[in-house]
C-alpha cells in the first residue's frame, strides 16, 4: 500500500497544528510511541494517521491523550479527538455552527450509543 505521507511527515503536520492551536499535552518525538497508521477511520476519505498528544493523567478523566487525526491524502489535520473522545476542528472558524440542529443531535445521539 502506498501512502502520500510518511509517519515522520504525519508527526511534523501534527506538531505544527499542535503548536498553532495550543492543543493540550506533549507529542513525544518518537514515531513508534506517537504515530499510528489506519487504513480507514471515521470521516476520513482514504488512509489516516493518528498522532497522540500525551496528557498529564492527574488532571483529566477519560483518556490520557488527545488524538490528532491526519488525512494521508490531504496531509492535514482533519480533526482532534479530546480526552473524552469529543471531536474538534480548531482550524474551522464555526465548526459547531456549521452543523444543522439535526446533525448536531445525531452527533450527540451517536456519541451516547457508545
Amino acid at each position: 500500500m502506498k501512502t502520500n505521507i510518511s509517519a515522520e511527515q504525519a508527526l511534523q503536520v501534527a506538531k505544527t497544528y499542535h503548536k498553532q492551536y495550543k492543543i493540550p499535552g506533549i507529542i513525544v518525538n518518537d514515531i513508534n510511541k506517537s504515530v499510528v497508521f489506519y487504513e480507514s477511520i471515521m470521516d476520513i476519505d482514504g488512509f489516516a494517521w493518528v498522532v497522540l498528544s500525551k496528557l498529564d493523567s492527574d488532571g483529566f478523566e477519560g483518556n490520557d491523550h488527545f488524538s490528532l487525526v491526519i488525512s494521508d491524502r490531504k496531509s492535514t489535520v482533519e480533526y482532534v479527538l479530546d480526552h473524552n473522545g469529543m471531536s474538534h476542528a480548531y482550524h474551522l472558524d464555526n465548526y459547531y455552527d456549521s452543523m444543522t440542529d439535526e446533525e448536531f443531535e445525531a452527533y450527540l445521539k451517536d456519541d451516547s450509543d457508545v
